[in-house]
């Protein structure tokens, strides 16, 4: 009898721990899954998906892979994708530090940020060299709305990983809403140092400069964007800002032609490539426009009004005339700058896909287009 109860006891034994052993990822599995999250540090989100994608082959339905893989999916704008594997990752009961930073991440796209959040401060308290965890806690807090406490996680973050390309994008994110642009601008240069491929760092750090009042610096910046991803609408407007901000006005109507021509019934390109018009001298075409816009957003009449009564009165001078001393101030650096527009956390969240050829991923949508210091009508 006492035979018969071991041998049942040694079988029971011997089935949990071959369904152990299926249950568990592949070498493979954990290979890949390593490779994933190297690239994702990165920002080459492409290639990190590819192997989050190998890693989920040699193991269907692993939870810990999927919370990875849902995070860099939404990054890439796949957001259903993202949602999907989060929603897989949700339901582990974590056992181990990656564990629980794949829960945490998939309640964060979830937008349970109290879990999110107390996932990876136990990840945090198993490990305290963990990158992923200090990363995912300071997207929490970002999330919720606490820059500072967010900022604290993220320094703590890159200490450990100065090269986690990942970790500086969000930080860069969450100083321009603290409004430390040369911080996010240093932070957007050291994600280029990284991974010079990233593009969307130098849209990133074009808003940073203009922000930071180095106008040629943003200039520079959102050109090199604008040669990889040439339909991309708010780097051209924002462009054209910063261009109208230095006196070029030339530029700037050759920008917000390109805006017209991407959405031509945008108002704003119209009324302010009238007023870079103006300041050329080119009356007509400026009135133009002028009139284009009022039609298209009758909302701004007072000002866009004012600006065809100024033009249309024979001793008036053009409006922009009055910017050469602000474009003068807008070529040197200055301690203030406006102030950033955006939420925090979005940049968990993907812009609209540029036309044409388009780097790695779209960036968080912040959407500050450059509207607030020129002379352009708001």
């Amino acid at each position: 009898m006492r035979v018969a109860s071991d041998w049942r006891a040694a079988a029971a034994a011997a089935l949990l721990a071959a369904q152990a052993r299926a249950a568990a990822p592949s070498p493979t599995a954990k290979t890949e899954l390593a490779a994933a999250i190297r690239s994702y540090h990165r920002l080459d989100l492409m290639k990190a998906l590819d192997h989050f994608n190998a890693a989920l082959k040699a193991r269907p339905s692993w939870k810990t892979g999927s919370g990875y893989r849902a995070e860099c999916r939404w990054a890439l704008g796949e957001q259903d994708g993202a949602r999907a594997d989060a929603a897989v990752a949700a339901k582990l009961q974590p056992n181990d530090v990656p564990s629980r930073v794949a829960r945490g991440k998939a309640r964060l796209i979830l937008k349970d940020y109290d879990g999110a959040l107390a996932d990876f401060r136990a990840a945090e308290q198993a490990d305290a060299r963990s990158v992923d965890a200090r990363l995912g806690e300071g997207g929490a807090l970002a999330a919720q709305g606490d820059a500072r406490a967010a900022l604290k996680a993220l320094d703590a973050a890159a200490a450990l990983d100065p090269e986690s390309a990942a970790t500086l994008l969000l930080r860069a994110s969450v100083k321009s809403q603290l409004t430390d642009f040369r911080g996010a601008e240093s932070d957007y240069a050291a994600i280029l140092a990284v991974n010079p491929k990233y593009a969307w760092a130098h849209y990133y750090r074009g808003k940073a400069l203009r922000d930071a009042r180095d106008m040629p610096g943003a200039e520079k910046e959102l050109s090199t964007f604008l040669d990889v991803v040439p339909d991309h609408e708010d780097a051209a407007y924002l462009r054209g800002n910063v261009r109208f901000m230095l006196g070029d006005y030339r530029g700037a109507v050759d920008d917000l032609t390109r805006v017209i021509g991407l959405d031509p019934r945008k108002a704003l390109a119209y009324s302010n490539r009238g007023l870079a018009r103006a300041a050329l001298g080119e009356r007509d075409t400026a009135l133009i426009d002028l009139r284009k816009a009022l039609e298209l957003d009758p909302s701004r009449r007072d000002k866009i009004q004012a600006a065809i009564d100024a033009l249309s009165s024979a001793d008036a001078p053009p409006p922009a005339q009055t910017s050469a001393t602000a474009s003068a101030a807008a070529r040197a650096p200055s301690a203030s700058a406006a102030a950033s527009a955006d939420a925090a956390g979005a940049s968990k969240s993907a812009a609209a896909k540029p036309a044409g050829t388009k780097p790695d991923a779209p960036p968080p949508p912040e959407r500050n287009t450059g509207q607030e210091d020129s002379q352009f009508i708001q």
